[in-house]
């Protein structure tokens, strides 16, 4: 049958054993090391991905919560600013209704002068109308 040799057994066996601890040794064992730190690497890289996602996060809220805040206050100026405009307007508005009320008592005024002085210098023309007319009427009669 099968002669089996132990000494070249034994030599295979340590041969394949010092091959394995070399291996372990120069292969894997960096490898390995090599595969850890890329690993942290990584690791570490998602926390900084994650930390600046976080971060640019709180940076967007803080800028709507910005904008949100310059809206209200340019709402607040545009507000202030319709009603600082009426109320100009309604000043603008009375001064001009007085003077429009003021313009109209002054005409009214001029006419009722004017209305006393035709009637003053037609009552004496009144009379000799009057007496013309009576004259006319008796000369038809």
């Amino acid at each position: 049958m099968l002669d089996l040799n132990f000494g070249v057994m034994l030599v295979i066996a340590g041969i394949f054993f010092i091959t394995m601890i070399l291996l372990k040794i120069w292969l894997f064992e960096p490898l390995v090391k090599f595969m850890d730190e890329r690993e942290k690497k990584l690791e570490e890289e998602l926390k900084m991905i994650s930390q600046n996602s976080e971060e640019t996060q709180k940076i967007e809220e803080e800028i709507k919560e910005i904008l949100k805040l310059a809206r209200e206050d340019a709402s607040k100026i545009i507000n202030e600013a319709k009603m600082k405009a009426l109320e100009e307007a309604e000043k603008i508005k009375a001064i001009k209704q007085r003077e429009i009320e003021d313009a109209k008592e002054s005409l009214r005024l001029m006419l009722e002068k004017e209305k006393k002085d035709l009637l003053n210098k037609l009552l004496p023309e009144k009379e000799e109308i009057k007496s013309l007319i009576e004259k006319k009427i008796r000369d038809a009669a």
